[in-house]
């Protein structure tokens, strides 16, 4: 007798993403979020942000650690990782979260999820937040029932910045 289980249809959900272009994978080891985060550490200065670098070798959960790319002569420390079936944003990598997304994507860019943000202790959902890749990329070829879909050499993806929104950190 085998000690395999059979899963019917109703426990398996595929999710097709190879025609969105937002779903490549990112190579460049570089992430830009879709809207300008503001942060106010304590000292009240305030410091947005929306690219991170991927911090190479790191890595929690088996995904990678993102680090953010702050103003010169900031002090404040933004990072991005996963931790227990959330994608969050901390001071650290380790324990720090203020904002968080439910989602067990391998990479940040291929979050589906709905971001949350903390505001004065209450978590509050930004719906149009998305983090994409930005730099030089690598487009995959593939086929789609419509027709193939011809190869990228390497192009920038940048996200428009359309929306901002602060954060008390």
């Amino acid at each position: 007798m085998s000690s395999y289980r059979y899963l019917s249809a109703v426990y398996i959900r595929p999710l097709f993403v190879d025609a969105d272009l937002g779903f490549q994978r990112c190579d460049s080891g570089q992430l830009t979020f879709s809207e300008e985060l503001t942060f106010e550490p304590n000292n009240g200065r305030k410091v947005s942000v929306t690219r991170y670098e991927q911090l190479y070798g790191r890595y929690t959960d088996y995904r990678p650690v993102y680090k953010a790319l702050v103003p010169d002569g900031s002090s404040i420390e933004v990072y991005l990782y996963h931790a227990n079936g959330t994608w969050r944003l901390g001071h650290d990598y380790i324990t720090s979260m203020f904002g968080k997304v439910n989602d067990t994507a391998l990479r940040p860019e291929f979050i589906t999820g709905v971001w949350q943000f903390q505001d004065n202790g209450v978590w509050r959902r930004n719906n149009n937040l998305k983090v994409r890749c930005s730099g030089k990329f690598r487009l995959r070829c593939f086929i789609t029932t419509e027709g193939s879909i011809p190869c990228g050499v390497g192009r920038e993806y940048p996200p428009k910045k359309e929306n901002s929104l602060t954060l008390l950190a």
